[in-house]
């Protein structure tokens, strides 16, 4: 989707809705330096552009006890298999996985590149084995278990603005 070009004081709300989700719109006309009823209209206008794709508080995963985080690259994904559009089925089928977190389709060698929490080893196995492997046109899986999360931004990077410009 191409979208209309934002200017400084949409990015200063975009920049301060990714850290402060729950931000007033009061807050968010003093960091954009406008009224809070052009601030309010730009928001509106940021979310029926689907820019602003929705408001999440982010929870600790350990406090739900899920202690692994694991990559997994899919291979070898099957496309010739019955149906007619094996791909959407593969991408229909892991949108069910409940362990899936995140699933990219790439370029190169790996087909699929997932990221799954899971609670213990035990749950790793049966995650692999019976949910993972039973998806349609799986063909073979390599797994990578994070020893420790280094860097995991939940925003995305935006410019600084100097408050002193407008």
């Amino acid at each position: 989707m191409q979208y209309s070009p934002l200017d400084v004081a949409d990015l200063r709300i975009l920049a301060h809705l990714q850290n402060h989700a729950k931000a007033s719109n009061q807050e968010l006309a003093e960091v954009a330096f406008l009224s809070p009823s052009q601030c309010h209209r730009r928001v509106k206008r940021l979310e029926a552009l689907n820019i602003i794709r929705g408001y999440t508080a982010q929870i600790d995963p350990q406090a739900l006890g899920l202690e692994i985080t694991i990559f997994v690259n899919v291979f070898n994904v099957s496309l010739d298999t019955h149906g007619p559009n094996p791909a959407l089925r593969f991408s229909d089928a892991i949108k069910t996985v409940p362990e899936v977190i995140e699933c990219y389709s790439l370029t190169g060698e790996t087909d699929y590149l997932i990221k799954a929490r899971l609670p213990n080893l035990k749950a790793i196995s049966e995650f692999l084995m019976h949910r993972l492997m039973s998806v349609p046109g799986v063909g073979s899986i390599k797994t990578s278990v994070v020893v420790e999360e280094i860097e995991c931004a939940a925003t995305l990077p935006t410019q600084e603005f100097d408050k002193g410009s407008g």
